[in-house]
This record gives structure tokens, sequence and C-alpha cells, in this order.
């Protein structure tokens, strides 16, 4: 069965995408319309997970109620057949009430920079035609956040780019390196799609992945320092988890613990008794973060301090100070046959903005004891 069936028991095509939505203020109830931010997820989501950020990823976006979430695109549709992202899609979902729609993106890689993915097979089709559908009945401009390929956006924007010059407010690109090192893996996923938004006059906000000198033998180790272009950061899972409710906790398990949904039930597993012996084993792991800046970015959140606590919010709270931790700078780039991507700063008129880190000492804190703060607060509906 082809993805786009499997996800829906519909057949392929551009309304083949997640459950159809209750009225918007569902996804906004408690902000004002002014507030709402009209958002696209693209992911390279999987359960099992390739790796379980986006899990969390998806998890921080829906603890966000100023997002109005209009579509989630599962990256790399080929794979989303052999492990699926809509499990951990439906099981969000669940939890929180919120109702999105979501569809698998191209099958495969782009041939060329200005290559529209018609040539894929109907099945693979729906990632695009949805990312279209939300453009052209939009009365607001759209944020885009891509943590895995940019395969479904580029291929959209070469269908319609005017739609995109007219309707997207930004374009969130987690990936890449800002200097030398070892290649970070999303533009591998995809060279031909990541040369065409990074290079294009849309106002992309590029979150390099990796900094000047990084290599995969230092993550593996754990030892990937601070870099002031780029955005990685750790935690132990122990020190997010622990104080979330059950349900989601369950959601995370699912997940690490790299469930068989054939023989346990997604849903049904987020309402039973954590397994101690899982939580024991898996708390104890590191997770690498890397799109967090991007989501607190675009849903307009900034970190404020007081003391040892810290807290991802819209605005002042009592006993909060802000904090300018990091911020989004001016620049340009070029790309070379190698996919390294070489930065200059200047003032361009492109609207292209790259990640800047202000605060090297607090960003790992403040990233942290912010996640957790908003993950233990996430609304969920009663009784899931």
């Amino acid at each position: 069965m082809h993805a786009s069936s499997q996800l829906n028991g519909t057949s392929p095509g551009p309304t083949s995408v997640g459950p159809k939505p209750s009225n918007r203020a569902s996804s906004t109830a408690s902000n004002s319309a002014d507030c709402a931010v009209p958002l696209i997820h693209c992911t390279d989501l999987f359960h099992p997970p390739e790796d379980p950020d986006d899990t969390v990823d998806l998890a921080t976006i829906f603890a966000i109620p100023r997002f109005d979430l209009r579509a989630i695109i599962l990256d790399q549709g080929l794979m989303q057949e052999r492990a699926p992202g809509r499990i951990p899609v439906e099981q969000m979902m669940k939890l929180t009430g919120r109702r999105v729609l979501y569809a698998a993106g191209l099958g495969t890689a782009l041939r060329y920079p200005e290559d529209t993915g018609r040539n894929q097979f109907p099945n693979f089709q729906a990632g695009v035609e949805l990312i279209l559908k939300v453009l052209r009945e939009t009365h607001e401009k759209i944020f885009f956040i891509i943590t895995g390929s940019a395969r479904d956006v580029a291929a959209a924007y070469n269908r319609e780019p005017e739609i995109f010059h007219t309707k997207v407010a930004r374009i969130y690109v987690n990936a890449g390196n800002s200097g030398d090192g070892d290649l970070q893996w999303n533009p591998l996923i995809d060279p031909q799609a990541y040369i065409r938004l990074m290079t294009s006059d849309l106002p992309v906000y590029w979150c390099p992945s990796f900094g000047e000198g990084a290599t995969f033998q230092e993550l593996a180790a754990q030892n990937l320092g601070t870099e002031q272009y780029q955005v990685y950061w750790k935690f132990r899972q122990a020190d997010v988890f622990t104080v979330l409710p059950v349900p989601l906790q369950n959601y995370f398990l699912y997940a690490l613990g790299r469930k068989n949904p054939t023989t346990t039930d997604p849903n049904a597993y987020l309402r039973r008794t954590p397994e101690r012996e899982l939580q024991e084993r898996l708390w104890r792991e590191t997770r690498n973060m890397w799109s967090t800046a991007s989501i607190y970015d675009a849903a307009g959140l900034e970190l404020y301090r007081n003391d040892d606590d810290w807290a991802a919010l819209p605005g002042p709270s009592a006993g909060f100070q802000r904090a300018k931790i990091y911020d989004f700078v001016p620049a340009q780039v070029t790309i070379d046959r190698n996919l390294q991507t070489r930065v200059s700063f200047s003032s361009g008129t492109k609207g292209f903005k790259v990640f800047h880190l202000l605060d090297m000492d607090n960003y790992q804190a403040a990233m942290q004891a912010s996640l957790r703060r908003l993950l233990r607060a996430i609304p969920l509906v009663p009784g899931a």
C-alpha cells in the first residue's frame, strides 16, 4: 500500500492527508487571532526514529498554543512507507486534542535545483500539494520550519514561486555547516533542494547544525562544543523527561523504546503505567538537539531568566528578566559543489538571516530549562 493511502485509508492524491481539523480556534485556544502564528512543519520524523530530536521537536510545537499549525509534511516519502512518522503525529494529536493536516512528501531527491518533483509517482505528491493548498487558501503569511531535507518546500517553490513570494513570512532551515568540518547530514538527503532554498531570494532563516570544524567523532563522543553560528545543544533525558506528565513520558518511551505498532498500539500505550525498566535505561541517555531555537523564534518566544530558572515566553513575566541568548543576523551565503557553505555578513536585500549565538555560557542551561518548563505545561486533553 502506498504511503498516502496508508496514512488515512483514502486514495492517493492531494486530499490524502491527516484528519480534517476542527475549527481553527482549537489550534490557538489560549491566544487571540493576532497572536496566532500560522505554521507548516516539515520534518524527517519517523517511527522508529532515525534521530529522536524530531520526536521532541513535534512535542515542542504542540506545546506552544500560539502556533496555528496548518500542516505537517513528513519528509522522505519512500522512507515514510517503512517507518511512518504518522505514528507520533497521531499520538500527539490524541494527547492534545488538536487535529492537524499531514501528508508524506516526495519519495526521492530532486534531480536539479529547479526540479518540481512532478515526475515522481502520484502517491508521493501529497506533501507538495498540501503545502501549495495551504498557501493558496491562507490570508496570512505562513512560517515554515524545516528539520530534515528541503525537498518538498523546494519542489513547491519551483511549481509556484509567485505564491511563495507573497504568502511566506519565514523559512527556518535547520541544516548544514557554517564552517569547515564534517558535512552535517540534512543537506545530503537532498543536495539540490538545499541549494535551491539556500540560494533563493526567499526569507530564509538559517540555523546551521554544525559550526566551524565540527566532526561526527566529536558529536558521537558528546564533545561537540558551542559555536557562535551553530544551533546544537544537548540534554540528559532524565533532566527533562522525568517531570513531564505521564502520557507525554509514554509518548517519548514509545519512540525511544522503538515499539512495534503491530504488537503495541501507539495510542493505548499513552495511557499505561510507564515501564520503569525502560525509563531507567533510556532516561540516562543524552539527546542531541538542533531545532529548538527555530521553534522558539518562529513562535515569537524569547528567553527569560529567574536565577537558575529559564522560560521561553512571548513577553515579560513576574520574576523573570529578558536575556538575549541568540539572534538572527543578515548574511549572504555561497555553496560549493561539496555543499560547504560560506557565510559573509552584510545587510543584503534578500532577507536571508543566520542564527547567531550571543551568550555561549548560558545557552545550554537556558535551552534545557526552558524546554522542560514548556513540555511540562503542554495542554493535554483530560484522560489522554
